[in-house]
């Protein structure tokens, strides 16, 4: 049987530095973890509350608590053993919840006073709950050193809500997160570091008071007007247009050699609580990152099934290549004839050979295809094989077969992305005119990710060809 540490270590990527202690997991059944269990108590009596040990539906080892908690009643944690948390960056539980929930707030309570989190998105299954408490220690009026409780509340619940939890630990998570060389992304509680070339300060993602994920002073910030109303004349962020309630999420999507990519989505759900689903009005950014300090934006815009929105302005920090356009800083739409817009942009710092990636993105260098075809990608809308929301080529082999030759510009192409999709049974061989490239990535998708590594100021043929699991066409 393996060993219960070893197991959440598996289950909880935020354990990979191996700093983690467990508070309460449910095990040594049954006289262990019915003790356990009756370390939770009810902020007050009512006949739907209940907590009970199961064993049928556990994110670790052989047992976890069961919870059926009405509606404006806490599930109190009284914390037996650790209550000096200075030493650690996170708190995790592990909450299983049988619908979408957006109302689920922790308290973390001393005896003076408490901090309570924003609210969080619970998806449909098991979900790891993490709270990022460096901040509390720097609260004045909050001892880090002498945590007491815990209290769990679905803060717009109108019936009784039934979940699971197990595995609340504490966690040191600080790490490095593999990446391109020259480049670093940190991971510190909620927060990613990223330091890049060509920038003079660390870009840092970190949750606000809202709820939402934003990148500090580099943060584009969005300005919405309703129908009626006029955009206002300074660059502030403006989001009332997508109404009071807001939750997000932060996802890394790749992680590898050759890019980082992170996606951070804003949710702006139209009911409290429970949802029908995950498909509600968003703004979602994606992020993907290059070692040679290329930084590609694509911005979703979702306002399905919200009220109108007259207008938008976007402004970034600085003036970025935006696609379909030029240099630009601000992006005004006084009218928005749909509900979903995507936009995609490149920021590159000021790292040598700026100006040529620059125009690479603006015009990318057009492809001829002898044993390939544009695969279908968010970004490439003119269908010419360039996927301008993650800054690269992105092609569809032929039965493990994919040539095509690359014809640059007057300046050249600097450092080309090729992303190949194909049912390879293993990582196909790359050569471009006739040298092999080493450096050959594959992705969870199947696809595979290189690069033409230097500036290209002539035409080269590539080709990528292996062996398929499947026939493709």
């Amino acid at each position: 049987m393996v060993p219960l540490a070893v197991q959440q270590a598996q289950a909880y990527p935020e354990t990979a530095t191996h700093k983690f202690v467990s508070l309460t997991d449910f095990e040594d059944i049954p006289a262990g973890a019915v003790r356990q269990v009756e370390q939770f108590s009810f902020s007050q009596d009512h006949a739907s509350c209940s907590r009970r040990l199961v064993v049928n539906n556990t994110r670790t080892g052989s047992g976890a608590m069961e919870v059926v908690l009405p509606a404006k009643v806490q599930l109190i944690y009284q914390i037996p053993d650790i209550h000096d948390f200075s030493g650690y960056t996170l708190l995790s539980m592990s909450v299983y919840c049988p619908q979408v929930r957006d109302d689920l707030r922790v308290t973390i309570q001393t005896d003076a006073s408490g901090w309570t989190s924003p609210p969080t998105l619970l998806q449909s299954g098991w979900n790891t709950v993490l709270l990022d408490i460096r901040r509390l220690a720097k609260l004045s009026d909050f001892d880090i050193h002498g945590v007491r409780q815990l209290r769990l509340e679905f803060v717009d619940a109108a019936e009784p809500v039934t979940f699971n939890l197990d595995d609340i630990m504490l966690i040191d998570n600080m790490r490095t997160l593999p990446a391109p060389a020259g480049l670093q992304l940190r991971k510190e509680a909620l927060d990613y570091r990223l330091k890049l070339p060509g920038h003079d300060r660390p870009l840092v993602l970190t949750q606000a008071e809202d709820g939402l994920w934003r990148w500090g002073d580099d943060q584009p910030l969005l300005c919405l007007a309703r129908a009626g109303e006029e955009l206002s004349d300074s660059p502030l962020e403006r989001l009332a247009a997508m109404g009071a309630r807001r939750v997000g999420s932060v996802e890394v999507l790749e992680s590898n050699a050759l890019r980082v990519r992170l996606a951070n989505t804003w949710y702006f759900p139209s009911r409290a609580g429970q949802w029908i689903s995950l498909a509600v009005r968003r703004i979602r950014w994606e992020h993907t990152i290059y070692a040679d300090g290329r930084v590609i934006t694509f911005l979703e815009f979702n306002n399905s099934g919200g009220e109108e929105i007259k207008a938008m302005r976007i402004s970034l920090r600085e003036p970025m290549a935006v696609a379909g356009k030029e240099m630009v800083q601000e992006l005004v739409l006084p009218k928005l004839s749909e509900d979903i817009g995507r936009w995609n942009y490149l920021s590159v710092g000021g790292v040598d050979g700026r100006l040529t990636l620059q125009r690479n993105y603006l015009s990318p260098p057009r492809l001829k295809m002898t044993l390939a075809a544009p695969a279908l990608a968010a970004g490439d809308l003119d269908r010419d094989g360039f996927d301008e929301s993650q800054g690269c080529y992105y092609l569809k082999a032929k039965a493990g077969h994919c040539r095509f030759t690359l014809t640059p510009a007057v300046e050249g192409v600097q450092d080309p992305v090729f992303r190949v999709q194909g049912s390879w049974k293993e990582p196909p061989s790359v050569t471009c005119d006739g040298v092999a490239i080493k450096d050959v990535l594959r992705l969870d998708d199947g696809s595979v990710l290189f690069t033409i590594k230097g500036r290209l100021t002539r035409s080269a043929s590539v080709e990528v060809e292996g062996p398929v699991a499947t026939y493709e066409e």
